[in-house]
């Protein structure tokens, strides 16, 4: 009876099954949404194109635009941030209850993709951009000039989680530097190229139309390729019937 009682404490402590998703399935589901975001953003700027040549009247477009606030890509960026955060509290529980000494680096990143998640959905960093370039008088590649206190960022947490980054198991450590340089590529690269096309030729071009794109593909595909890792190293390690029935002996041990 005790042990049925034990056995039912570490199956509510941690639920394995909830918190089982297919990496392969998860991804494909991902790029799926992002392709159609592309292809309806593209779609959308092609009729209000054809409408304004009709009508003779300027429309904006606003349910699939990329640098455009509250819709649908804004929504997806956030909720897949969201979803990352999520991931990373559940491995951090883990490597806590293993009283691994990278427990609070977990954490750590768990809430650092919870402020992304927010700064997405409301974009706290762009309040930053007037003041700064005001300040700085930035133009050129920093005319989006919140990527300059962004790279710093960038290089002072690189250096906190050096130590964690390089005792992941290798296929993990990969997955999060390409992801992370992929990322960064998008989020900070072609930021400051597309700003740099916009305040020395204009917004309103084809190019800058093109940087737009790739930009939003690089940040998506940086964070799905993140998921991807982060749901492996959750199968590989965590929910695997060998890891589970580890787990449960040693819990099982603590409670005698």
């Amino acid at each position: 009876m005790k042990e049925n009682l034990k056995k039912k404490s570490i199956s509510q402590e941690f639920n394995f099954s909830a918190w089982y998703f297919s990496p392969r399935k998860v991804t494909k589901i991902l790029l799926t949404a992002i392709a159609l975001l592309i292809i309806f953003y593209i779609l959308e700027e092609i009729f209000l194109n054809i409408l304004e040549d009709i009508t003779n009247t300027k429309f904006t477009a606003k349910y699939f635009v990329f640098d455009s606030e509250h819709n649908f890509p804004t929504f997806y960026s956030a909720l897949t941030l969201g979803f990352a955060s999520y991931l990373l509290s559940i491995i951090a529980k883990f490597e806590k209850f293993l009283k691994s000494k990278f427990a609070k680096f977990w954490r750590a990143l768990s809430f650092i993709f919870l402020y992304l998640a927010i700064d997405e959905a409301v974009t706290i960093h762009e309040h930053s951009i007037e003041p700064l370039r005001n300040a700085l008088s930035a133009s050129g590649f920093f005319f989006f000039t919140w990527i300059i206190p962004a790279f710093i960022l960038l290089i002072v947490l690189f250096l906190i989680f050096k130590d964690f980054i390089y005792n992941l198991p290798t296929k993990t450590r990969n997955l999060f530097l390409l992801a992370g340089t992929v990322y960064v590529s998008g989020a900070l690269g072609l930021e400051s190229i597309g700003g740099y096309i916009g305040d020395v030729i204009s917004f309103n071009t084809r190019a800058y139309w093109l940087v737009l794109i790739a930009k939003e593909l690089l940040e998506m595909l940086g964070v799905v390729i993140f998921i991807y890792s982060l749901l492996s190293y959750i199968k590989n390690h965590i929910t695997t019937p060998v890891k589970f029935h580890r787990l449960k002996n040693e819990y099982l041990k603590q409670q005698v």
